[in-house]
Formats: structure tokens, C-alpha cells, sequence
């Protein structure tokens, strides 16, 4: 039985058949007042005094929502000491986006193996998550908050296989840490799928909406098979670019040019502008991470790569080669 057992789980992993791979997997369920949250703040018209409930009735979020609006990113004047106000300065976009990270963080599991690091993970997750909102508001304002969170669940799959399918998932991981390729296109190479698949089916089931669903499945694709009139509309090319910063734990110079091209060639964005708001990433990053209580202290070389690929991409040298 064991021998059987072993080869159905061998078939589920080589043919991405995530029904079967995570079928004896608990995935842990979002906390239902958050699920309810999300569902009121995606409204046309959201309830403020409904959300405002919802989150009272969450204490840890409301209690960092209210942290979060006191820090120095937003410079309020006066503290901000109830739920409401707190929601009013956030808007409900922010709100949602800030309650499904902190139910992320706090619902997913902790791999105790050597090969995952719980503060890099999250340093990674928010580091994106802001790059793609900065990204999102330079192209598609109204997005913004979609790309933000939509960067920060890109890579919820990933403790879940590490906890899970570790004999599976480890040696790709490993060859990871070893390699210079995207962990994507090992996990391609060895399953013919990759993490962002099974993220995308990790959010179904936490009902999640269909294009957030879509935009995990497709956030670390080749960049070509993203660039189609269909999807111009969308925060699919700004979720991928802000994707190619890539690690805290493998800064890559190499990746980060990739990522400053692809803003400025892809998304069109002045890369003096975007080497401007690099420094606001800053800011916020410190401001959210005080909040969830993540280290503030990997971001900072991914920042100054990416801020000098970006001085590069001014150059007419650069200009020149391109035309």
C-alpha cells in the first residue's frame, strides 16, 4: 500500500494534477470574517459600516490597520485611534489588501526545513507586492491595489509544498539556491508546472475572484506569452515585471536590469520617474513590515540594483542599442 500510495503521489506531482496533490492536504481556510471582508470590500458599492464591523470583529488586523495608518508612510498630524477613521485614510482597497496579507501570513504554514527562511519569504512577498503596486499606478491607476495583492499571494503554494511534498519539492529548491534560473522554470523542467499553478488553485479554494486566480496562475510565465492585445487591460504584465526582482536571498544584478527593461520597454514607464518612487517603496516597506513584524533589513540591496539598472536605462548608449 505504501508502494502504491508512493506512486499516486508521483503521478499527482509529475501531472500537476492539484485536486490529487493537495487531496490529503489541509490547506488552511482564510478566517471566515476575513473571507466576508474580502467579499464586501470587492463590491461596486462596499458597506463602510459593515467593513468596519468585520474588521472589529478581527483584532490583530484592526489592530495593525490602525498601526499601519499611524506610521510615517501616510505623516498624519493626528493619531488615528478607531477602525473607521482608520479605514476612511486607507480607502478599501488598502483595507483588503491589508487584510488578506496579514490572514496570509498568519493562515499559511512555516516550513521548518533548512531551505525556507520565513522572513525572506515575506521580505520577497511585500517587496513585490509594492513594486507591482508602484508599477500598477504608473500604468493602470485604478489596478493598483489588485497588482499589490496580487504580487503578495503569488507565492502562497510555496510553504505549502515545502511542508507537504517536501521529498518532492526540496531537491527543486535546492537547485535553486545553487542556480542562476528562475525557480519557475526548474519547477517546469522537473512537474511541467510551476508554484504560481498551484497558488492559483490554493486561491479557488479560498473563493478568491477569478481574475486574482488568473493572475497568480500566470504571474512568472515567459514574459512573450503575457504580451497579448487580451490581456493589455489588465495587471498581468506589471504583476510579471515586479515579479523579476526576484530574492532578498539571491540578489541578481543580471535579473534586476531584466526587470528595469521590461518597465521601461514593456510597460513604458520614464525610468527617472520610477527611480523616484523607489525611495516611497522604501518608506512603505518600513512602515509594513513594522506592522506584521518582518525584518526591514533585506530590501535594501534589491532597491539599490534596481535603482541603478534604471540609471542605466537612461543612458542614450542604452537608447541606442534598443532602436
Amino acid at each position: 500500500m505504501k508502494l502504491l500510495r508512493r506512486l499516486r503521489k508521483h503521478a499527482a506531482i509529475a501531472s500537476g494534477n492539484f485536486d490529487a496533490i493537495f487531496k490529503d492536504v489541509r490547506i488552511p481556510p482564510l478566517p471566515a470574517a476575513v473571507s466576508r471582508l474580502i467579499a464586501e470590500a470587492g463590491r461596486e458599492e462596499p458597506d463602510i459600516d459593515r467593513l468596519v464591523r468585520l474588521i472589529s470583529a478581527e483584532a490583530a488586523i484592526a489592530a495593525k490597520m490602525v498601526e499601519t495608518v499611524n506610521s510615517a508612510m501616510f505623516g498624519l498630524r493626528t493619531p488615528v485611534t478607531d477602525v473607521r477613521r482608520a479605514v476612511t485614510v486607507l480607502g478599501v482597497k488598502k483595507v483588503r489588501s491589508m487584510a488578506l496579507a496579514f490572514a496570509t501570513m498568519t493562515t499559511l504554514p512555516r516550513p521548518s526545513n533548512r531551505l525556507f527562511d520565513h522572513q525572506a519569504f515575506w521580505q520577497d512577498c511585500l517587496l513585490r507586492a509594492s513594486l507591482a503596486r508602484v508599477l500598477g499606478r504608473m500604468t493602470m491607476p485604478d489596478l493598483a491595489e489588485e497588482a499589490f495583492t496580487a504580487a503578495l499571494l503569488a507565492d502562497i503554494a510555496l510553504p505549502v509544498l515545502l511542508v507537504s511534498w517536501s521529498e518532492y519539492y526540496l531537491p527543486v529548491v535546492e537547485k535553486w539556491r545553487e542556480s542562476s534560473m528562475r525557480l519557475s522554470q526548474i519547477e517546469r523542467q522537473h512537474f511541467g508546472w510551476d508554484h504560481g499553478q498551484a497558488g492559483a488553485w490554493i486561491a479557488r479554494s479560498w473563493g478568491l475572484p477569478d481574475e486574482m486566480v488568473f493572475y497568480l496562475g500566470a504571474h512568472n510565465l515567459p514574459l512573450e506569452k503575457l504580451n497579448v492585445p487580451e490581456l493589455e487591460e489588465s495587471i498581468v504584465m506589471p504583476l510579471a515585471v515586479a515579479c523579476l526582482a526576484g530574492s532578498v536571498l539571491k540578489p541578481d544584478p543580471d535579473r534586476l536590469s531584466l526587470c528595469a527593461s521590461m518597465a521601461t520597454t514593456r510597460l513604458k514607464v520614464e525610468p527617472a520617474r520610477l527611480v523616484l518612487l523607489l525611495k516611497a517603496i522604501g518608506t512603505s516597506l518600513a512602515a509594513i513590515t513594522d506592522a506584521f513584524g518582518i525584518q526591514a533589513d533585506g530590501f535594501e540591496k534589491i532597491l539599490d540594483l534596481l535603482a541603478a539598472a534604471l540609471e542605466q536605462e537612461k543612458s542614450p548608449e542604452t537608447r541606442e542599442e534598443r532602436q
